[in-house]
């Protein structure tokens, strides 16, 4: 009889952890066009009124958006190994290449139509680059078990000039000023402060309960894309001691992750978009979602959605008017 009760029990814990059950006023959301691209789409930037895609084996595409009812490719940088993340700053690409002797990777866009390579740093894997805009000479590479902050102010020839170890396998980032936070795979969250010397940077971790993947921070909040748990939101206010706030169990696996005001947009695999209404981080809920193939990458740009999907592209997206 006590086994009984006790399964009884199991099965309502596992059943309480499943994702709820879609509203069925949930928001609706279409497909407003898609382009379809060579290779794999894994990651996107955009700047005005193009989308850089990192096609995998199809190297980097440039999407022209400024009609997003008939995006059309423009122009394309193919390459020998797979580019699986983009980020796009002033006139240069910086690319993710997973491969090993891959790294980062720099293109001349200044001509979109006839991108020129210029530069490597092919010492590690490359997974993820970021280039924020308020800074002109350095990128954050995620390189497995590497965080490599690579100096790009002669783009002929980079160079990291900080490196750290991690525990887990790096694959996001978003840097905040001095300030750095990884999805480390299956050692969760990890904040370093570059502003201290190296000995130091790492200032807190969190373990999550899957694979982050990918990281959005807004405000004090950490949103992390972690794969078969879906959404983890984790209070960073503190940044020695970060707390897990919120969790959002999506259909597949959270892949990236993008937040707009109170919405949390996720590429969740099989999935497809999902998303999630973040307006109270303790308790996110169900706001919409829509089939794709396979979502990889994910951006937000004027309420309309770009997703890179590993089959069909890039997929536009926009939320249909509440009537």
């Amino acid at each position: 009889m006590k086994r009984t009760v006790y399964f009884i029990f199991l099965a309502a814990l596992v059943t309480s952890c499943h994702r709820p059950i879609p509203d069925e006023n949930a928001h609706i959301f279409r497909i407003l066009s898609t382009c379809s691209l060579p290779g794999y789409a894994e990651d996107l930037d955009i700047i005005d009124d193009l989308v850089y895609v990192a096609d995998n084996q199809g190297g980097l595409q440039i999407v022209d958006i400024s009609n997003p009812e008939n995006p059309f490719v423009i122009g394309e940088y193919m390459s020998e190994k797979s580019i699986v993340s983009v980020a796009v700053r002033d006139t240069f690409a910086y690319l993710a290449v997973s491969h090993s002797q891959g790294g980062v990777r720099i293109i001349n866009v200044a001509e979109p139509e006839d991108p020129v390579f210029v530069g490597e740093d092919n010492w590690y894997y490359g997974y993820n680059v970021v280039a924020p805009h308020n800074d002109t000479m350095l990128v954050y590479v995620a390189g497995g078990y590497w965080f490599v902050v690579e100096d790009v102010s002669f783009p002929q020839y980079p160079t990291f000039v900080r490196r750290f170890s991690t525990p887990g396998d790096v694959r996001g980032i978003y840097v905040i000023d001095s300030i750095v936070f990884l999805a480390c795979e299956q050692m969760g969250l990890h904040i370093f402060n570059l502003a201290k010397p190296d000995s130091e940077a790492l200032v807190g971790w969190l373990d999550t309960p899957s694979n982050a993947r990918n990281i959005f921070v807004e405000n004090h909040y950490a949103y992390i894309a972690d794969g078969r748990a879906g959404l983890i939101i984790i209070d960073v206010a503190d940044l020695n001691n970060p707390v897990l706030t919120g969790q959002y169990d999506t259909p597949d696996y959270a892949n990236d992750i993008f937040v707009n005001g109170d919405l949390a947009f996720i590429a969740d695999g099989e999935g497809g978009l999902q998303v999630i209404d973040i307006e109270n981080p303790g308790n996110p809920i169900f706001y919409g979602e829509i089939e794709t193939s396979y979502a990889n990458g994910v951006y937000v740009k004027h309420d309309t959605i770009y997703l890179a999907d590993r089959d069909m592209g890039l997929v536009i997206i926009i939320q249909e008017k509440d009537q």
